[in-house]
């Protein structure tokens, strides 16, 4: 039905206004159509037809505004609600340019309240239902309050939560670019999902005694977050509650440092990690040394999401008790060059580059139907078959030779073709790189011949490295005394 500038329905005795198509700068919602009230504005009611409208007031007889009632009105600069709206649907001001409203004392229900942020919010002061303080809006709530949005826009640096304050609800501090320092109330128990994420500015939060729970995805983002310390009430963290601060760039790497009150019966942390108690074992959450080599503590028995993600290491010992390791673990890992295997007697190069293949080396990892950790061997292979850069295969084929385990005859001749074709390249980039250790890996992988080993010694003199070509004369007096060589030394 139409009536003046609405399309209208009629439900329970009122009037549903479904779209509004006329043509005014300033609309003033009617109170009633043909003698009944109107109750409710529908999902996205002015959104067709208006892009003009400057000013919109609703009447107390609307007590629903629906979900994008007034989006994508873009020179929307003031909403005026007046008592006895009780529910405001999500995304109503989207792409408008509304700054501030106010709420008046009837409202009860405010869809995805954290929305809210992104306009300045004066509450009625006798609404029994929220509050704001100029920059945290509140819920009220039987058991205390709960920070449900802040202001954006604002640009302080600090913030105290408000005493009674027991929840940080989902996204309520979400994108806002200018807080540095958070201080919650002792009443906190919960920080719900994604509750600070892209807070980018954000360097430190205190986090109180009473905190029982961090849900999912609570500081995602949070690049400039030093660290944590950790009360001795915390019980429950959810997925990448704090191993998911990093930004876009490679060298952000995430939270420096975590502390667990010594009190605390679920977690715990050393110099370089955090872990989570299990009655099994324990679980490695987040790793934040600064060590180039590092052996998993053996009391760990499953290696958490993103656990290591961006690490420093260059080399990481994983112990026979753990027996689960995501494929995310090891994500961004750009320095990791080898990983050894406690389990299966292994060490694994990883390459240098592309980084991705790294992702993709520390993936393979899978559990058994007995639940023990496995390696997939054969995978490794045919990546290493598929590289394009040779001294990068020809030093993946030196570790599968020192470590052949499930090496296939096949592939243990093709290792030792590759190498020997390739050897004074080789050579020259371990010269260039002066890196005994991977000149020892040939030698522990029988890669050096008697018919090779002289013209070795050439190119490492030649390079002017010293150290390598004391390791070549003495491989070279301990195995080929009587000029024999077998790739199985």
């Amino acid at each position: 039905m139409l009536w003046n500038s609405y399309r209208y329905r009629i439900e329970d005795d009122g009037i549903v206004i479904e779209e509004y198509c006329g043509e005014e700068l300033h609309v003033t919602i009617p109170a009633e159509i043909e003698g009944l009230p109107v109750k409710v504005i529908a999902p996205e009611a002015f959104s067709a037809y208006g892009a003009l409208i400057e000013r919109v007031e609703v009447p107390g007889s609307v007590t629903d505004i629906g979900d994008g009632a007034f989006k994508m009105c873009m020179s929307l600069e003031q909403l005026v609600l007046q008592e006895g709206v009780r529910r405001i649907g999500e995304n109503i001001l989207l792409v408008t340019a509304v700054t501030q409203i106010f709420l008046p004392s009837t409202v009860e229900n405010l869809k995805r309240p954290w929305e809210w942020g992104k306009v300045a919010i004066d509450v009625a002061p006798e609404n029994p239902y929220y509050f704001s303080d100029g920059y945290g809006l509140y819920e009220k709530r039987e058991d205390g309050y709960a920070l449900v949005a802040v202001r954006a826009e604002d640009q302080r640096t600090q913030y105290t939560v408000d005493p009674k304050t027991t929840v940080i609800e989902r996204h309520a501090f979400e994108g806002q670019m200018y807080i540095q320092e958070v201080e919650l109330p002792e009443g906190v128990i919960c920080i719900e999902e994604e509750a600070f994420e892209s807070c980018q500015a954000l360097r430190r939060i205190a986090l109180p005694e009473g905190l029982t729970t961090i849900c999912a995805d609570a500081f995602r983002c949070c690049i400039s977050l030093e660290g944590l310390e950790l009360p001795s009430t915390l019980k429950d963290l959810g997925e990448h509650a704090v191993t998911d601060t990093y930004g876009w760039s490679p060298s952000m790497n995430g939270i420096q440092y975590m502390t667990v009150h010594p009190e605390n019966r679920y977690f715990y942390h050393d110099a370089n990690a955090f872990y989570q108690r299990g009655e099994n074992g324990s679980l490695l959450i987040k790793y934040f040394g600064k060590n180039e080599t590092w052996k998993i503590p053996a009391e760990v028995t499953e290696i958490g999401a993103m656990a290591l993600r961006r690490a420093n290491l260059r080399e990481v010992f994983i112990p026979e008790t753990v027996k689960r390791i995501p494929k995310d673990a090891f994500a961004e890992c750009g320095r990791l060059e080898c990983m050894e295997l406690e389990a299966d007697g292994v060490k694994l190069y990883v390459p240098e580059n592309p980084v991705y293949r790294k992702g993709e080396i520390s993936a393979l990892f899978y559990q058994d139907d007995d639940g023990n950790l496995r390696y997939d061997y054969e995978a490794y292979d045919a990546l290493l078959a598929d590289w394009s850069q040779i001294l990068i295969r020809c030093r993946m084929a030196a570790f599968r030779l020192e470590y052949p385990v499930q090496l296939s005859d096949t592939r243990k001749q093709a290792y030792e073709a590759l190498i020997v074709e390739h050897l004074k390249d080789l050579v020259y980039d371990i010269c260039k790189r002066d890196s005994l250790k991977d000149l020892e890996a040939l030698g522990s992988a029988g890669a050096i011949s008697a018919e090779h080993i002289e013209e070795m010694i050439d190119w490492t003199t030649e390079c002017h490295r010293g150290k390598l070509t004391g390791y070549l004369m003495e491989y070279q007096r301990e195995h080929f005394a009587e000029n024999a060589f077998d790739f199985s030394l």
